[in-house]
C-alpha cells in the first residue's frame, strides 16, 4: 500500500465511524420519544352522547390529563374557555381559581394542588359544567394545559378543542280543543280550551296568544283570562302575555284559556284557531311558537217535537171510541104568568120599589095572624052557662 494514501483512507474511516454513531444515536433518541411521549395529553369531551341540547339544559364537560412526558409533573396550570353569548358557568370540580364570565375562561393555576405530582402515565380528569343559555349551533369549548413543569423543567401541553356540541331553543305548542260532549247548535254556546305548554329546558317568561274566529258564524261571549284586545268585526283576540294571570311558566309545563262563544249560523266549514306568537325565555331568547285549528260543524236549530200520547192515554181514547156518542137534549123552559098584585099609594118619600111577591107573603101572614088572635080570645073569654 502506498504510504501517502494511508492518512487518507484513516480520515475517510473515521469520518464513516462520526456519521454512524450520529445516526444510531438520532434513532435511539427517537425511538424513547416514541415510546415515552414529550407532551402532556389533554382531552376535552361533552359529558352527554347526545349533542343537541336545549336552552335551559346543564351540561357537562369532561377534561381528561395524562403524563406522557417521561418526568414527573410537578406543576400542572390549565385554562378552560367557552363561547360565553351561548354558554353560562355553573360549577366545576375542582373549582377554578379564576372566573372571567364576560371573556368566558376558567383558569387553575396548578391542579397538583388537587390530584398531586404527576408521574408518567398518570391522569387526572376535571369536570366543568354549564347551562345552555342561548342556541347555536357548533358551540366551541377548548381546554389548555401550558407553562407545565416537571422534575426535567419546562414540559409542552396540548389544546383540545371540543366543536360538537349544538344548543337549540325551546317552544311553545298549543293545543286546542272544543269542550267534550258539546254539539254544535245554533244559538247555543261554543266552549273552547286552549292549552300552551312550555316545551323547552328553562322558564318561559312572556306568553302571547292569538285566537281568530269567524265573526258571521260566532259571537264572543267571554273568556278566562279575558283577552287585551276584542275586535268582534274582525274575529281576533289578543292576549299580550298570559303570564301576568299564570305567572311565569316553569319547563315543561302548562297555562290554559277558556273562550266561550255563541253559535250564530248553520255551516260545516266554521273553524276556530289558537296560535302563539313572539314568546320568550328567561334568557330573552325567542321561543318557537304553536298553533291549532279546530274545524267544527254548527247544525240548525231542533224542532220542538209533539207531545206523544202515553199507552195509557190511548187505550182511553180507544175506549171512547167504541161508545155511543149522546145526542143533547136542549131544553125550552115554559113561560109561567106572574099575577100582578097592585102596589099601595106611595106617602112620603118613594123609597126603593118593593116585589110583589114579598108584598103578598107579608099580607097573607097578616091576615093568619088576625084569625089566630080572634080565635084565642073566644076560647078565653068563651062564657060556660049557668046551672039549672
Amino acid at each position: 500500500m502506498n504510504v501517502r494514501q494511508t492518512p487518507r483512507l484513516l480520515l475517510t474511516l473515521a469520518l464513516a465511524a462520526i456519521a454512524l454513531t450520529t445516526l444510531t444515536l438520532a434513532l435511539s433518541t427517537r425511538s424513547a420519544r416514541a415510546q415515552n411521549g414529550d407532551d402532556i395529553y389533554v382531552d376535552k369531551q361533552l359529558g352527554r352522547a347526545d349533542p343537541v341540547v336545549h336552552v335551559g339544559e346543564y351540561l357537562t364537560f369532561t377534561i381528561l390529563i395524562r403524563n406522557d412526558t417521561a418526568f414527573t409533573v410537578t406543576t400542572l396550570p390549565l385554562a378552560d374557555t367557552y363561547n360565553a353569548a351561548v354558554l353560562g358557568y355553573a360549577d366545576a370540580v375542582p373549582p377554578p381559581d379564576a372566573v372571567d364570565e364576560s371573556a368566558g375562561q376558567l383558569d387553575w393555576t396548578d391542579l397538583t394542588g388537587f390530584f398531586g405530582d404527576l408521574p408518567p402515565g398518570r391522569e387526572a380528569v376535571v369536570v366543568v359544567g354549564f347551562i345552555a343559555e342561548h342556541p347555536q349551533t357548533a358551540v366551541v369549548n377548548a381546554a389548555e394545559v401550558h407553562d407545565a413543569m416537571g422534575t426535567s423543567g419546562a414540559l409542552s401541553g396540548t389544546t383540545s378543542i371540543d366543536d360538537g356540541t349544538d344548543s337549540i331553543g325551546g317552544s311553545s305548542p298549543v293545543d286546542k280543543e272544543l269542550l267534550a260532549g258539546l254539539s254544535p247548535q245554533v244559538g247555543q254556546p261554543l266552549t273552547f280550551t286552549v292549552i300552551i305548554t312550555n316545551d323547552g329546558f328553562t322558564t318561559m317568561t312572556v306568553a302571547p296568544l292569538i285566537d281568530t274566529y269567524n265573526p258571521a258564524w260566532l259571537a264572543f261571549n267571554y273568556a278566562v283570562p279575558p283577552p287585551d284586545r276584542i275586535d268582534a268585526s274582525g274575529g281576533i283576540l289578543t292576549w299580550t302575555d298570559l303570564t301576568v294571570w299564570t305567572g311565569d311558566v316553569p319547563a315543561h309545563a302548562s297555562i290554559s284559556v277558556t273562550t266561550v262563544f255563541t253559535a250564530l249560523a248553520a255551516t260545516g266549514d266554521a273553524m276556530n284557531r289558537a296560535e302563539v306568537v313572539g314568546a320568550s325565555d328567561w334568557y330573552g331568547n325567542d321561543m318557537g311558537g304553536g298553533a291549532d285549528d279546530v274545524p267544527i260543524t254548527i247544525i240548525g236549530p231542533t224542532p220542538t217535537p209533539a207531545p206523544t200520547a202515553t199507552p195509557e192515554q190511548k187505550h182511553d181514547k180507544d175506549k171512547e171510541k167504541g161508545k155511543p156518542t149522546p145526542t143533547p137534549v136542549v131544553l125550552t123552559p115554559t113561560p109561567t104568568a106572574t099575577p100582578e098584585v097592585p102596589l099601595l099609594p106611595e106617602t112620603g118619600d118613594a123609597g126603593p120599589p118593593s116585589d110583589g111577591r114579598l108584598f103578598t107573603v107579608l099580607l097573607g101572614l097578616g091576615a093568619a095572624t088576625v084569625l089566630l088572635i080572634t080565635a084565642c080570645r073566644r076560647v078565653l073569654f068563651r062564657r060556660d052557662p049557668a046551672p039549672e
